[in-house]
């Protein structure tokens, strides 16, 4: 969100977020249903009375006074309450006249659900391996120190010498844990810390390689690459006689739109790629950014189709099944995580129950010698 924008109007914009979709909607329905009858002003000026104080009357209110100063570019209006990308598609479309605004909206509010969608399937899986790594690191670190304490106030009468290898091994692994777990906690902090900044932020030949090996960075590589290609089929409309810009228009408008530098500098990959061919064919999408799969289905519509009936194709493809199948391995993932900590979990409680079972027979040992 636009950091100049008032604290209200902030957290207006953080309320309606999962609303925008059903409101693109709502304005194109209407102002297709009107013919021209009712204006956006007028959509704005409707909605600051009927849900004042609200999350959507607050920003029709910020949306109204914008519309008004701006000569009435409804994209320089939501810039900064809603996503950027969907900006750029609004920008684009209104520039083009006539009805393209119209189904713009309709684009967007498709774009909006879809990417909600993924969006939370993200959080999902986000959040699952989050516990599962606090599971896994509480198991390994913290239970093992707990257990031996318990083990050894239970059996203190008993020397190390008569406890059994599981038992030693578990108090050598306690010791050391508590020895460096200052140490342990610091590096997988700073590992954490990096990963979260190279998702957005880490552009190099390194980040290549971290995109086509790498599960966690190759999912987020396909999920913008496909999203990506979406918003430029959606880009690449036609509205009426023709298309609404070039390629190379379209692209920056994207690269303008991108926040983090990672994606800006995966999208400018393919503004010089474009150059150097001359928008010419489809090979300055083969990047790295999408797919191959997605590449490929490009590249064979765009020679079926042509350019322009090629992109809306593969951006069809891309929301009917590319997106389908990340969610599904997302899902696959979230569930792996959760059962490789289990997994850990129960390995620890094996251990302890081994230490236990030992404990009896060294006991009786050392009675015996007693």
């Amino acid at each position: 969100m636009n950091a100049k924008l008032p604290f209200k109007v902030k957290q207006a914009a953080r309320g309606f977020h999962k609303q925008r979709s059903d409101y693109y909607a709502y304005m194109a329905a209407i102002l297709r249903s009107s013919g021209g009858g009712i204006k956006i002003l007028q959509l704005f000026e409707n909605d600051i009375q009927r849900y004042e104080g609200e999350p959507r009357g607050v920003l029709c209110g910020y949306w109204h006074d914008r519309y008004s100063e701006n000569g009435g570019n409804l994209a320089d209006s939501l810039q900064g309450t809603v996503p950027d990308d969907e900006v750029a598609i609004i920008r684009v479309s209104q520039d083009a006249g006539g009805d393209a605004l119209l189904y713009a909206l309709e684009d967007v509010a498709r774009m909006a659900k879809l990417t909600d969608k993924v969006r939370s399937e993200s959080i999902g899986t986000l959040m699952a391996g989050l516990v599962a790594i606090i599971l896994a690191t509480a198991m390994l670190t913290a239970f093992p120190v707990f257990s031996i304490n318990a083990i050894s106030n239970a059996y203190d009468f008993l020397p190390l010498e008569f406890w059994g290898k599981h038992g030693k091994s578990l108090t050598a692994y306690s010791k050391w844990i508590e020895s460096y777990v200052v140490y342990v906690a610091l590096v997988l902090m700073i590992v954490l810390v990096y990963v979260y900044w190279s998702i957005g932020n880490l552009i190099s030949p390194v980040r290549n390689w971290l995109d086509e090996h790498i599960v966690l960075y190759k999912v987020i590589r396909d999920l913008k690459g496909a999203l990506f290609l979406s918003t430029m089929s959606t880009l690449s409309r036609k509205r009426g006689a023709g298309m609404v810009a070039t390629l190379k228009q379209n692209l920056e408008t994207f690269s303008d739109s991108a926040r983090s530098p990672w994606l800006k500098w995966r999208i400018d990959q393919i503004i010089d790629g474009s150059d150097a061919t001359g928008a010419i064919g489809v090979q300055a999408f083969n990047t790295g950014f999408i797919s191959r799969e997605m590449f490929f289905f490009l590249e064979d519509m765009q020679k079926a189709r042509g350019f322009a009936e090629g992109f809306q194709e593969t951006g069809n493809y891309v929301e009917g099944k590319i997106l389908t199948g990340i969610i599904g391995r997302m899902l696959f993932y979230r569930w792996a995580l959760l059962i490789a900590s289990l997994v850990v979990t129960l390995g620890m409680f094996i251990w302890q129950f081994q230490v236990i079972y030992e404990m009896r027979g060294a006991m009786s040992s050392y009675l015996a010698t007693g």
